[in-house]
């Protein structure tokens, strides 16, 4: 996000209150535009379908499957997406842009095939049509590409052409959405899907010529970032064991007794997936304020101290840039958190006067209350695992994300089947995330002077790895 970080400071330190505004606003788009946006929309579609009275098979099937490809897109490339990520700035900082352009196609490539095949094994003995079948699949599948080129999107710097391309893909949908099954009086799912569709490929469109823009040379080294799942394992798990976490709970539940088969297709449970929809909304404050605060004014004691340490400053200057980081660190955090915690009680208040208009039960509405809550401290162990990140603690955030995914799973099993209790053991995990995350923080933290000086090599050695030598012979790398 480096190139992200360095705009969005030149804007945060401009005295004028607009151009703040505007480095959270663009962070937000940039942060989790797609995410944000997405939900937005399908939000308004689902109002937009009860107003026209959609039959209930149509409701339930459309929503299952938007669920599916939101959950499950996100699974299946997070990983990717982290490796990718340190792949992409590996070479931009080494001067080797040729190699970017081309990770991405293969990326890309990777992703596609293997949500390919698992989509033909979930599909494979479902009563559905193929037309849905299909246009399902391209939105599962557009989404997929979406977070990836995400990714990429973080190296450009025209936040105005950002926002631009998504808000535009988003008013396309809701167009075609609106056209499809009002004017026109196709009121199923197909064609809600048909609009979504539509919308998401323009946006992946619009990001792949920007990102083409911006990287202009294709060294058709596609499958070299494949190395890099080698030399740095941690990361292809931290994502996979991140989104896991994220919504393990709910695949306990649909393991559970509250569960329904939709079209005898989908395995849900939307007596607690929809107050959990709306309760991770709560989250989305925490990841902008991320971007804002820590990528801006933290980055700059970092970089100071780093710099001081690779330029042989004194080590009493190198300490007081140490102490200096550790300030800003610690007053960002509890910024970040108080700001969160100001939010978790207005969507405590917010949920609790409008949700019933929505449809949901008191039972519901109890488990978005702690839903709620527990946001509150998965926010933190998310801003404690992508700060463990920045200071390259990789087996530390694998032990956070993988330990929060193992609880979060198992802790609502034994809520639901022994307490009777929905949304507890998501409560309980990201309590115990947060704990976990600030004590392993602290903990490196305060051995960072030893991490620094005295745990890296000599003398660095670059190995060639059995993937590259594999890629090499088949041809697939020069």
């Amino acid at each position: 996000m480096a190139g992200i970080g360095f705009q969005l400071k030149e804007l945060y330190n401009q005295s004028n209150f607009f151009s703040q505004l505007r480095a959270y606003g663009y962070s937000a788009i940039t942060a989790v535009g797609p995410m944000f946006l997405t939900i937005l929309l399908i939000t308004a579609t689902r109002e937009w379908l009860l107003y026209l009275e959609l039959p209930a098979s149509e409701m339930n099937v459309f929503m299952a499957a938007v669920q599916y490809a939101f959950i499950f897109s996100q699974i299946l490339t997070g990983g990717l997406v982290f490796v990718v990520s340190r792949y992409v700035a590996d070479q931009t900082f080494m001067e080797k842009e040729e190699n970017v352009l081309s990770s991405m196609y293969g990326a890309i490539a990777l992703a596609v095939f293997i949500g390919f095949i698992a989509a033909i094994l979930f599909y494979w003995s479902s009563p559905l049509s193929l037309l849905y079948k299909l246009i399902t699949y391209l939105f599962f599948t557009e989404l997929s590409i979406i977070w990836i080129l995400s990714m990429y999107v973080s190296a450009l710097k025209d936040f105005k052409k950002i926002v631009k391309n998504y808000l535009l893909g988003i008013l396309v949908s809701a167009f075609m959405i609106w056209g499809l099954t009002g004017p026109l009086g196709f009121e199923n799912a197909s064609a809600v899907f048909l609009g979504l569709n539509v919308g998401f490929f323009l946006i992946a469109i619009l990001l792949t010529r920007d990102i083409f823009s911006y990287f202009q040379i294709n060294n058709k080294q596609y499958f070299h970032y494949l190395t890099y799942f080698e030399k740095h394992p941690y990361l292809f798990f931290i994502g996979l064991s991140y989104y896991i976490g994220l919504y393990g709970h709910n695949i306990a539940v649909w393991l559970g007794d509250r569960s329904i088969v939709i079209g005898e297709t989908f395995l849900m449970a939307p007596y607690y997936d929809t107050p959990v929809f709306y309760a991770y909304l709560s989250v989305l404050p925490a990841l902008i304020l991320f971007m804002v605060t820590l990528e801006t004014t933290f980055y700059t004691s970092y970089k100071k101290y780093y710099g001081r340490i690779l330029n042989g400053f004194p080590l009493q200057d190198i300490d007081s840039a140490r102490q200096e980081m550790y300030r800003v660190l610690k007053l960002e955090i509890l910024f970040l958190a108080q700001v969160q915690l100001l939010v978790t009680f207005a969507f405590l208040f917010i949920g609790v006067r409008f949700l019933p208009f929505l449809g949901l039960t008191q039972d519901q509405i109890d488990i978005f209350m702690i839903v709620v809550l527990g946001s509150w401290f998965l926010s933190l162990m998310i801003t404690m695992f992508l700060i463990l990140l920045y200071f390259d603690e990789r087996k530390s955030t694998f032990l956070l994300t993988a330990s929060y995914a193992v609880l979060s799973f198992t802790l609502t099993i034994a809520a639901m089947n022994v307490l009777n209790l929905y949304g507890a053991g998501m409560f309980i995990a990201s309590l115990a995330g947060a704990i976990m995350g600030s004590r392993l923080l602290v903990s490196r933290l305060n051995d960072i002077d030893y991490t620094t000086f005295c745990s890296q090599p000599i003398i660095y050695k670059e190995s060639i790895t059995r993937t590259e030598r594999f890629l090499k012979r088949i041809g697939s790398l020069d």
